[in-house]
């Protein structure tokens, strides 16, 4: 039986509210039958303020299990995360970083079949720390570890270490440190190390060489830090970028040779070519060459003082491409494409000619750069950028005493704030062009607004504009145009119009796909046939639980077979194969065992370098079951009948399946909610064993547990959460709850949760302190997202509390954005929380809805017509939805405490949006707390940030729930004049005859 919602009065009495009248407020939805109304109607009397500090007794926590430690602050740096994992191509081995919250990360290389693994300390770890803040990101870019193709040797990125990048963070001046490269022998694990590497690269195939590219150490510190600013001074020409050191290492032997001036370099696939540019100060020596690796034979392509760049080569090291403005000793040089056979006819040299000149591009354009050259697929095309020619920059001191504004135009493609975020990108805009080799010719393929997918063979080109379509896309209703251009004319055929999605083109280029108006539509390239291909299947193809007013996109596609003769196509559960000439039946791939089951299958691409699926073997499926959120794997093969078959499933996350490139040994993640994903491997799938550790401390800490939930939402659907219980949980006894939420998390029952400190709630950390934690589903009706929220939660709550379990004087309730929102959102409609942490919420969506998310550029008009916010039209068509769905508006009939975040450099919700909510709390002379981290994101992203808003949730909840002291913050604030004076040790930290001021003007 389900308990109705209390009020807490200053006493800690409770009232409760008639189910007749409660049941008729939530069934209803209804902002003018609100809980909070009814309990209102129910007891005669109007709600009672909640104390200042708090209105429960002291509760204090049960002790730790034996022999468990708490988790404070100080130990969530202890957990660890993998990333990196890979394969070596003979299976065995593998490699994985292991990197800390804070601090230096370490990579690992553990054998698959047996015990030795070697480490290798600030290995790869994929992101710096306590990066200079003026400093550029580039120097800190690292690849991922590398086997050599032969599994002998594995090379990768060697972060400096943490004291000297804080050295250089806080000595202005100081040049800033450089990666490294580490090269290390799996024979016996000796490792190698190289200072200051700027990249390095392997082949694909062979394992004989490894390049490297040092860095200049004699440059100028690139953050310029302690350099006063320079006066602006005329634009001028581009200096041409002087190269560095290549290192060509022989890894066997341990040799290496050096080449002086290298800008780039580059292999092929099978280790034939070594390819680089060389620009030297002097212009000795500067051009493009490539050196045969086994015999060392270097041969010149093109020679001169001239910039080089995007040397590239095909899939079977028979020929090479670039560009470069050799030859043009104009001001401004200009970049034209060159190509180079290195199958040449006997008896003549190899060398690169010129196939599109620098004046061939179109008036306003120019051969663009910093634009990627590459070639297709197949080897017979070749394909560059164009870009637009750069406008004169205007004179700094030309501007001086003029007016500086922004016009915002209604006929505008993009909004002023878009097109400053986009400006950059904007600004070296390319162009796809294509270079045919039989025909000699090139051709322009895409432009400002055609985006463009060029097939394998370069024979068939996909464009799609969205343009067009620009404006409406402010409001959410963009689209898009499909085109058939023809690589060798350029010229368009329009194939269809205002799509709801992007068509695809198939990896032979034969066949266009789209979705449109719930099916799956092919178009046949060679014969302009358009086919209906889900049409006659019993089964939707579009999002069966989509609750969002828009419309509901497909489940997707699952890829091609050999020569494009199927295409998979999922539903909600299952696989279909279809014929996309639409000549053959569809036929339900998996059998319609996942529908039958609830279980969802999807395939899993093993081979991403082949574009197609293999029909010849059995193809893998990862499956979800959509109820006990058990995973794991299958297999099934397209052409062959019958259901698929279950190789491994249990009730854990089984994910991130890799195999071996030329052994059967397969790498996967296992986890729980008490198991970390750990790296298991093995020969089969269904029998794997651990090989990583990443950490052994979390025995040590209490962890508690998770399960799945159920009861009814107000409308009477079934909806499910997760329950968080803390470890050695007493049903017999009553706990505080904290309810968390962001629309559906019980797809998460089987993740790992790590502890962290941050701006949501941490079920291992508040169920160390002794709370439940429950997170529950939500589904949502159009234009009510604020009553679709109390539908689905209150309800849950209720039932919750009538398992005995939950104390109902010591419930609160947190989110974060959406979640903050619906959190501000139900404390106006019920009084059934004691506390409440609305963080980066939107309170008036009136206001918010004519608001710009910052970080993007764009209106957020769209998210409340058809997105997250769920409004489902405009300000003028449902005047009434915005107002009935802000909390702002009925915060006067608030009785829980709030605490919530409101940065000032949020890019998703404007932090105004938390003025109004303070201001309002104010005006209205409710407990309300307002923190703001100057500078920061809608997420914090400074550590002590995260940290400290972490702290103060704790501490909220800790007063409001469980009756402790209120910490100083919350008595007296924090005067401006005081600012800082809490995060330092002072030797007077008390102003002068200052009086505490408490909230509600309490003494």
């Amino acid at each position: 039986m389900m308990r109705s919602p209390v009020i807490h009065s200053s006493r800690g009495t409770t009232h409760r509210t008639s189910r007749a009248a409660l049941a008729t407020a939530i069934v209803a939805g209804l902002v003018g039958a609100s809980v909070l109304e009814a309990q209102s109607a129910t007891s005669g009397q109007a709600p009672v303020p909640a104390n200042p500090y708090t209105s429960v007794s002291r509760w204090t926590p049960p002790p730790l299990p034996a022999g468990k430690k708490p988790i404070t602050q100080d130990t969530y740096d202890e957990w660890r995360t993998i990333s990196g994992s890979s394969l070596s191509n003979d299976g065995k081995w593998a490699a994985y970083t292991l990197s800390p919250v804070v601090g230096e990360g370490e990579l690992v290389v553990r054998a698959t079949v047996a015990a030795t693994e070697y480490r290798a300390p600030r290995g790869f770890t994929g992101r710096p720390q306590l990066q200079p803040a003026a400093d550029s990101a580039a120097q800190f870019s690292a690849q991922p570890a590398q086997f050599s193709a032969d599994g002998k040797f594995v090379a990768f990125t060697i972060y400096p270490s943490r004291a000297d990048v804080e050295r250089a963070r806080v000595r202005r001046g100081t040049p800033a440190p450089r990666n490294g490269l580490g090269i290390m022998n799996l024979a016996d694990g000796t490792l190698t190390r190289v200072g200051a590497v700027r990249s390095y690269r392997l082949a694909r195939n062979g394992g004989r060489f490894l390049a490297y590219l040092l860095e200049d150490t004699t440059s100028a510190p690139r953050n310029g830090a302690g350099a006063p600013p320079s006066a602006p001074v005329a634009p001028v020409a581009p200096r041409r970028e002087n190269g560095v050191t290549l290192v060509l290492r022989d890894l066997a032997a341990g040799t290496e040779q050096r080449i002086e001036g290298v800008t780039a370099f580059t292999f092929d696939d099978d280790e034939q070519w070594l390819g680089y540019t060389v620009t030297t100060r002097d212009g000795a020596g500067n051009g493009a060459f490539v050196r045969a690796l086994a015999s060392g034979a270097v041969t010149p392509l093109l020679t001169g003082q001239a910039t080089y760049r995007g040397m590239t080569f095909d899939r079977k090291g028979t020929q090479v491409a670039l560009i470069s403005d050799v030859g043009d000793s104009t001001p401004k040089p200009k970049m034209a494409v060159y190509h180079a056979s290195l199958m040449p006819v006997k008896g003549k040299p190899v060398a690169a000619r010129k196939i599109v000149a620098a004046s061939d591009a179109h008036a306003g354009l120019l051969i663009a750069e910093r634009g990627a050259v590459s070639f297709t697929r197949e080897g017979n095309g070749v394909i560059f950028s164009l870009g637009n020619v750069p406008m004169d920059s205007i004179p700094a001191d030309s501007l001086v005493d003029k007016a500086g504004y922004d016009l915002w135009h209604w006929k505008d493609t993009q909004i002023q704030p878009q097109q400053r975020v986009t400006a950059n990108r904007d600004r070296n805009r390319t162009y796809t062009a294509l270079y045919t080799i039989a025909s000699g010719k090139w051709t322009q393929l895409a432009n400002d607004s055609l985006r463009v997918t060029v097939s394998n063979d370069g024979r068939r080109v996909l464009g799609v504009n969205a343009v067009e379509y620009a404006i409406p896309q402010f409001w959410g209703e963009g689209a898009s145009d499909a085109y058939l251009i023809d690589p060798i004319t350029g010229a368009r055929t329009l194939i269809a119009k205002g799509l709801d999605g992007n068509a695809q083109l198939s990896p032979g280029g034969n066949y266009v796909t789209w979705f449109e108006k719930g099916q799956w539509v092919s178009y046949a390239v060679a014969t302009g046939k358009k086919s209906i291909l889900t049409d006659k299947l019993p089964v939707k193809f579009q999002d069966e639980e989509f609750d969002s007013p828009d419309v509901p996109p497909p489940y997707g596609l699952g890829g091609w077979s050999t020569a494009d003769k199927r295409v998979l196509v999922y539903d909600r559960f299952d696989i279909w194969e279809v014929d996309p000439a639409g000549v053959v039946a569809a036929k339900n791939l998996t059998d319609g065992e996942g529908r039958r089951a609830g279980v969802t299958f999807r395939v899993v691409d093993l081979d991403r370098e082949d574009p197609f699926l293999d029909t010849n073997t059995p193809m893998l499926l990862r499956a979800v079951d959509s109820l006990t959120k058990a995973s794991g794997f299958w297999r099934d093969r397209i052409g062959v009948d019958g259901k698929p078959e279950k190789i491994v499933m249990a009730d854990r996350n089984l994910n991130g399946l890799q195999k071996a490139r030329n052994a059967e040994q397969y790498l996967l993640t296992q986890s729980t909610y008490r198991d970390f994903p750990d790296l298991y491997t093995g020969t089969t799938i269904a029998s794997t064993v651990k090989i990583s550790n990443a950490n052994p401390q979390d025995s040590q800490y209490p962890r508690g547990t998770v399960e799945l939930v159920s009861w009814l939402n107000g409308d009477g659907i079934p909806l499910r959460g997760l329950l968080h219980k803390p470890e050695n949980f007493d049903p017999s006894k009553q706990y505080p709850m904290i309810v968390y939420f962001y629309e559906k998390l019980t797809d998460g029952l089987h993740n790992y949760v790590a502890p962290s400190g941050r701006n949501t709630v941490n079920p291992l950390v508040y169920n160390s302190l002794g709370y439940i934690v429950f997170q529950p589903d939500i589904i949502y009706t159009d234009g009510q997202p604020g009553p679709s929220a109390a539908k689905s939660i209150i309800p849950g709550v209720q039932a919750l509390i009538a398992k005995g379990f939950v104390d109902p004087k010591r419930v609160g309730i947190t989110g974060q954005s959406w979640g903050g929102y619906q959190s501000a959102y139900l404390i106006t409609v019920t009084n059934m929380f004691a506390a409440a942490v609305p963080n980066a919420t939107v309170v008036n969506m009136t206001s918010a809805y004519g608001g710009i998310r910052w970080q993007s550029g764009l209106a957020r008009a769209f998210q409340y017509e058809h997105t997250q916010s769920r409004i489902g039209g405009s300000l003028w068509q449902y005047p009434e939805r915005f107002v009935e769905n802000s909390p702002l508006f009925k915060l006067d009939r608030v009785t829980t405490p709030v605490l919530f975040m409101a940065n000032d450099n949020d890019g998703s919700v404007p932090w105004y949006q938390g003025i109004e909510f303070y201001v309002a709390m104010r005006r209205l002379q409710k407990e309300a707390y307002m923190v703001v981290y100057n500078g920061d994101e809608h997420n914090p992203t400074k550590r002590a940030n995260q940290k400290d808003i972490d702290k103060k949730m704790i501490e909220f909840f800790a007063v409001k729930l469980q009756g402790a002291d209120a910490p100083s913050w919350m008595v007296r604030g924090i005067p401006f004049l005081e600012k800082g004076r809490d995060q330092v040790k002072m030797t007077n930290t008390t102003a002068g005859g200052a009086t505490p001021v408490r909230p509600n003007g309490g003494k």
